[in-house]
């Protein structure tokens, strides 16, 4: 049967309605912008802390499709982030410090600003008890992973053991991720290691749980001398029972984690991904209790880098929409 010019008017509009819908859809999907954020390996929590942040911004965003993306570490995310290989990175203070003012492994400045603070870091050293290692120099002539090469917890140990008398010549020196240090460990092939992370790593409660995890404790001299040398360097106490049968508050050392980005990103966005993450910090929570310290109060606590001015512009209005 032939269509009625009627019948013909309403299939072509039916179908023009169809097409223009098709292309919304794809014109909607092609705007929304892939952020990448660059964090860690998965047996740290810098990688699940990412992938939280990057739902909270794709889901309540429109614009934005953020992916977590596993990385070497703490170096590695500043340095994409200043080349604009990533839009955001996760690293420790001393880094993030290095980094910014162009010190220690670092050149030149990178053109950084910190979006916001995101929890402490401790750095755990951790030893078995048959091991007989029971402070720092008690390392000398010892296989010691400093973790994984390009990591914030290289950094973090490499100024540790010479912050404390020892120099890396005088260990025999490994550099392990979280998982290869804590098997290495189990296997024997090393004495002793660095871990940093929130309190609760996977890592070292699993080590705890197959053996006898013994904590490096500082002392408080110890602390006096790496935070003279180490301004983002303070005290923080492990508490008792926070891994199996390590039943005593152990004294370790603290170091905060900052979201950076790059100098440039536009202050409207900056303010958004930032006053989304506070909106949201209990969907951040119920992936990692370590988002606890993720607060408004918290947001500076790495004073030698300068915040972005979008989040300058959150704190003038914490209580406002997130609208850019």
């Amino acid at each position: 049967m032939i269509p009625t010019t009627r019948e013909r008017w309403v299939l072509s509009r039916w179908v023009m309605v169809l097409l223009c819908t098709v292309l919304s859809a794809c014109g909607e999907r092609e705007t929304r912008k892939t952020f990448a954020i660059a964090t860690g390996g998965p047996a740290g929590l810098y990688y699940p802390y990412g992938g939280s942040m990057a739902s909270i911004w794709s889901k309540h965003l429109s614009g934005v499709n953020a992916k977590a993306e596993v990385t070497g570490g703490s170096v590695t995310n500043v340095i994409q982030v200043a080349r604009r290989e990533s839009e955001l990175g996760i690293a420790m203070a001393d880094v993030v410090t290095d980094a910014y003012l162009g010190s220690g492994r670092f050149p030149e400045p990178l053109p950084l600003r910190i979006l916001f603070s995101a929890y402490p870091n401790i750095v755990h050293i951790l030893t078995l008890k048959e091991n007989g290692i029971t402070n720092v120099l008690d390392m000398r002539g010892k296989r010691v992973s400093l973790g994984a090469a390009g990591s914030g917890t290289a950094v973090a140990a490499e100024n540790v053991i010479r912050g404390l008398g020892l120099s890396l010549e005088e260990l025999a020196v490994a550099y392990l991720n979280f998982g290869e240090t804590t098997s290495a460990l189990k296997d024997g092939t090393i004495d002793a290691g660095f871990v940093v992370g929130g309190l609760g790593l996977a890592a070292v409660t699993e080590l705890a749980v197959t053996r006898n995890l013994h904590l490096v404790a500082l002392t408080d001299d110890n602390l006096a001398q790496l935070s003279t040398q180490y301004p983002a360097y303070t005290g923080y106490p492990i508490p008792a029972g926070t891994y199996n049968k390590v039943d005593h508050v152990v004294q370790a050392l603290g170091i905060w984690s900052a979201v950076v980005v790059h100098e440039d990103m536009p202050e409207s966005l900056a303010y958004a991904l930032t006053c989304t993450v506070y909106a949201h910090q209990g969907d951040l929570i119920r992936v990692t209790r370590v988002a606890q310290d993720t607060t408004v109060e918290n947001i500076q606590q790495i004073a030698t880098v300068p915040l972005h001015p979008g989040s300058r512009r959150y704190l003038q209005n914490p209580s406002g929409d997130c609208i850019p």
